[in-house]
């Protein structure tokens, strides 16, 4: 079963361009999908073209077979280049077809340094990325979801939007995959008992400051280990990582950061915490959709933490505060306007309408009506 997604609109039109397309996240989160709707949408229009699924037996194993391949496609026509990054030296390929034009390209992938290794390299201007990440709640409402409720439990990957009852064993599934696929087959581990330990901790612990040497220490690891399998864990799009706002680059080198889910529902069914701990889920929601909407983000520590501050270009920077409880603390409005402080604007996200005196330039929503919003709000 095959249902919009909000980012059709915006990314058809990119599909004329001399650059390529490049569909980037993790792995079960739609990319395929979406790229076979645009190709669809490109040959209702009069388009030719054809898709790759270069993970399928008897796709071209190698950049030759492939530019073989692609020989048989009209000049002009729409390549879609599905997990590219099963090809080695594929990026000479890409940047062929563009600079020469022989054909538009779309490519998909689920390794976000390997994607964006390339695009900001060897394919530097000729190619634009755009991250498929699952679900956002708006759209997950539209797939059939009935609350903000259910969206925390199951989360945004398309099957498990639609199949909520399957969706726990789906996303270990999701999880298993992604872990000896795209962190341990990359990178050679072969041990892989303390990067599943150390993925399920961060994903446990979601929203918390993990000391990277005592977790080393903890899982038998060396800190150089530990910073390669968070680095893989992030690649995988398992984890979004958020580090403190600190002004040294070497400081933000050795920081100690959070970690954030990119979907709760996977969270919810890998996690081995005993606790619900609705807030820090709740912040969670909040981390990935603001990263949705362009921001890259970190957060204010010290005795007035603010959750994050966001910062997008052509956008004000963005204090922002989370807050799950009933009566609004005063710590929470001193986190914020200490965020504020390094912020143009500021915004406060409850789970629930409160009364609260706020700082000069910021305003209060709750979670679920921010996040209903759109990209378009703050």
């Amino acid at each position: 079963m095959s249902l919009p997604r909000e980012e059709e609109l915006g990314l058809f039109g990119k599909l004329s361009w001399k650059e390529a397309l490049a569909l980037i996240g993790p792995r079960r989160a739609g990319k395929s999908t979406l790229a076979l709707r645009l190709l669809d949408a490109w040959q209702s229009k009069g388009g030719q073209g054809q898709y790759f699924d270069l993970e399928k037996t008897g796709a071209p194993s190698s950049v030759p077979a492939l530019a073989d391949a692609v020989k048989a496609v009209p000049k002009g026509g729409l390549l879609v280049l599905d997990e590219i990054q099963t090809l080695s030296g594929w990026e000479r390929l890409v940047r062929e077809e563009i600079e020469y034009g022989r054909h538009h390209v779309l490519v998909t992938g689920s390794s976000a340094s390997l994607l964006s290794k390339e695009i900001s390299t060897i394919l530097a201007g000729r190619a634009v990325p755009q991250h498929v990440l699952p679900l956002s709640f708006r759209n997950a409402r539209a797939w059939g979801l009935n609350s903000f409720e259910q969206y925390l439990r199951v989360g945004g990957y398309p099957e498990c939007v639609l199949r909520t009852n399957d969706a726990p064993t789906l996303h270990r599934l999701y999880f298993e995959l992604a872990v000896l696929r795209d962190v341990a087959a990359r990178k050679g581990i072969r041990e892989v008992n303390s990067l599943k330990d150390l993925a399920i901790l961060l994903l446990s612990e979601s929203g918390k400051v993990i000391s990277s040497k005592k977790t080393a220490d903890a899982l038998g690891i060396s800190q150089p280990t530990l910073r390669s399998y968070v680095d893989g864990l992030v690649d995988a799009f398992l984890v979004l990582r958020v580090p403190p706002l600190v002004r040294s680059p070497r400081e933000r080198l050795v920081a100690d950061t959070k970690h954030y889910a990119w979907d709760t529902g996977l969270q919810k069914s890998v996690s081995v915490s005993e606790s619900p701990d609705f807030g820090r889920r709740l912040e969670n929601v909040v981390a990935v959709e603001l990263a949705r909407r362009g921001y890259d983000l970190a957060y204010l520590g010290g005795t007035a933490e603010c959750d994050f501050v966001a910062t997008a270009p052509g956008k004000a920077r963005l204090a922002v505060q989370v807050f799950s409880g009933d009566s609004l603390p005063s710590r929470e409005l001193e986190g914020l306007q200490s965020g504020m402080k390094m912020a143009e604007r500021g915004l406060l996200l409850t789970a629930r309408p409160v009364d609260a005196v706020l700082p000069r330039g910021a305003e209060c929503k709750t979670v679920e009506e921010w996040l209903l919003a759109g990209p378009r709000t703050p």
